[in-house]
């Protein structure tokens, strides 16, 4: 806005007729309009605060990435009643009290639909060396923030790859060679007629221990090694309705009630039957784990249950695995498909590491939610392949005798 040119039409205001004021006044509203239609093409989202800490103005952008919902431009209300997000309040009194410039300061925003990671610019607002208030820039780097992770894991697991191919190789050629001398030894006491019980028990552990170790190196290696799928068109209700028959009789044991519920027509998909199947035992496995852990702890009784959601929207699909188990801590939910970490006492941390492996080979996405006392939640998302009949009612209950 022009403020030197409204302040000569001010002081000449008594000689200006009403034409001329009415140019003016034109003028200045399609300047106003202008820059509105200028801040609301802005992809950032802009905050003007003033000096006193009142939002004077706030663009839709700015709304949408800290998921403030539909409001006014022009709130005219304190910092504190237009966000809801102390954390993110303190941040910018903290800028504000600063008077300086602050440029590109990470932030994590949490919200009910999902984490978001902004970068904040903060400009104060001065003239002639007095404090008006602050410009807030906010920058949505959600995607290019989850990209550098699945980045450094990418690394990581290539990196851990190399690694395991020459551990596995040095390891495994000894096991073979004890293996082998331990068969020798038996024979050798067997013709020496000097075999006793003690003898044949401390053989059987050692032989039963060289197959563990060798277990261990299969399952790493299955975890790290890159495994290109053998992928064909497969029916998505048949794999599950086969890979809930494999583990009917676990369920059954551990008295989880299992229920399937369809929204839409189950699809084809182009999978490796093999791979998926591990990635879905897998999930079901963990969430029998949380379920029976939550009695073994002695939690607060409630009905062991699991639930399967499969809804599709267009070319796409989606299975969310649900289960009534303790859930996972905040701080532990980003890292539970690192290897190696695990929140179970006796889990090797490579379960959901496989899944997410083999789901993103597939072209999928896996991502969890889970909050402490309510449960965890699975989901997978994959490429639809081809339309099929609809095969399944809803809530149906795929233990039941």
């Amino acid at each position: 806005m022009k403020h030197g040119f409204l302040r000569r039409i001010l002081a000449r205001a008594d000689k200006i007729d009403k034409e001329q004021i009415v140019d003016y006044m034109r003028e200045i509203a399609q300047e106003r309009d202008l820059l509105v239609l200028i801040f609301e093409s802005m992809i950032e989202g802009m905050i003007v605060v003033d000096a006193d800490e009142n939002v004077v103005y706030i663009n839709q952008s700015a709304r949408r990435i800290l998921g403030l919902g539909d409001g006014p431009t022009v709130p005219d209300q304190p910092l504190k009643r237009v966000l809801d997000t102390p954390s993110l309040i303190q941040l910018c009194r903290e800028c504000m009290k600063s008077g300086e410039p602050v440029l590109s300061r990470d932030f994590h925003l949490p919200l009910s639909e999902g984490e978001r990671f902004l970068l904040i610019n903060t400009i104060p607002l001065e003239s002639s060396r007095q404090n008006l208030g602050s410009l807030f820039l906010f920058m949505d780097v959600t995607e290019q923030t989850e990209q550098e992770r699945k980045l450094r894991e990418a690394e990581k697991l290539a990196a851990l790859t190399t690694l395991t191919a020459g551990m596995s190789h040095e390891i495994r050629n000894p096991l073979n060679s004890l293996s082998i001398h331990l068969q020798l030894l038996k024979r050798q006491l067997k013709k020496q007629a000097a075999v006793d019980d003690s003898t044949n028990e401390t053989l059987a552990i050692l032989s039963n221990e060289i197959k563990r170790l060798n277990g261990v190196i299969e399952t790493f290696l299955a975890a790290v090694r890159p495994s290109k799928p053998q992928k064909r068109l497969i029916s998505l209700y048949a794999l599950i309705m086969d890979t809930l028959k494999l583990l009917g009789p676990e369920f059954r044991e551990n008295t989880i009630d299992v229920s399937l519920h369809d929204e839409g027509d189950w699809p084809f998909i182009q999978a490796d039957e093999g791979q998926m199947k591990q990635a879905v035992i897998n999930i079901l496995r963990n969430a029998i784990d949380a379920t029976v852990s939550q009695d073994a702890e002695g939690a607060e009784e409630k009905e062991k249950r699991i639930m399967i959601n499969m809804t599709r929207e267009k070319e796409e699909v989606t299975l969310a695995f649900s289960d009534t188990g303790k859930g996972i801590h905040e701080k532990d939910l980003p890292h539970i498909f690192e290897p190696y970490y695990t929140t179970k006492p006796k889990g090797s941390g490579l379960g959901l590491m496989i899944v997410d492996r083999i789901i993103r080979e597939h072209d999928g996405e896996l991502t969890a939610h889970s909050k402490m006392g309510k449960g965890t939640q699975i989901v997978i998302s994959l490429p639809v392949a081809a339309e099929s009949p609809r095969l399944l009612e809803h809530g149906v209950h795929v233990n039941d005798d």
